[in-house]
């Protein structure tokens, strides 16, 4: 599986897919802007900041459709009571399966990024979602929203605060 990263183009907004093999930079195919990613978000092969905005703070997660899921779920509680409710046990047997066959994808925390980064491993310091890092950065990114205020950003490019950079902890 090649390495790609899909998010929102900066001008736009229009999504945005890229390979992360080191090419020249495209523009965006709706509004034309250049789009530059950032060439130091691994280290040894894991992602460690997000090549689209240089954030350091990410999170993983397994790239799994939840509606395929809830498909199943549904398919299993339709069929329930014809099957005296064993659909329920081969439903949750499917489900299990298909998390466990299902890659990690690694999205970037940044709130107008939302990068997500395919086919690499997470880095070390990358961790499971947290919905307090997540809630900081939406606070910033609505600071940041209001007129005549300026949120002040990291040397990473993205917002500062305590959450930039997890390694120093």
């Amino acid at each position: 599986m090649q390495a790609s990263v899909t998010y929102p183009c900066r001008q736009c907004q229009a999504p945005l897919e890229r390979a992360l093999d080191g090419g020249d930079a495209a523009p965006c195919a709706q509004c034309g802007a250049a789009q530059e990613l950032s060439k130091r978000y691994q280290e040894n092969g894991a992602v460690l900041r997000c090549p689209a905005c240089d954030l350091k703070v990410l999170y993983r997660q397994k790239d799994f459709r939840q509606a395929l899921g809830c498909v199943v779920v549904l398919v299993a509680s339709i069929l329930a009571p014809f099957t005296f409710y064993l659909s329920l046990v081969a439903a949750a047997l499917i489900d299990a399966v298909l998390y466990w066959l299902a890659r990690d994808v690694v999205i970037c925390y940044g709130f107008q990024c939302r990068a997500h980064i395919r086919g690499l491993p997470p880095g070390p310091g990358v961790l499971p979602f947290d919905l307090s890092i997540h809630d900081y950065y939406r606070g910033l990114a609505r600071e940041s929203s209001e007129p005549g205020d300026e949120s002040p950003t990291s040397e990473s490019g993205g917002p500062a605060g305590p959450e930039t950079d997890k390694s120093q902890s």
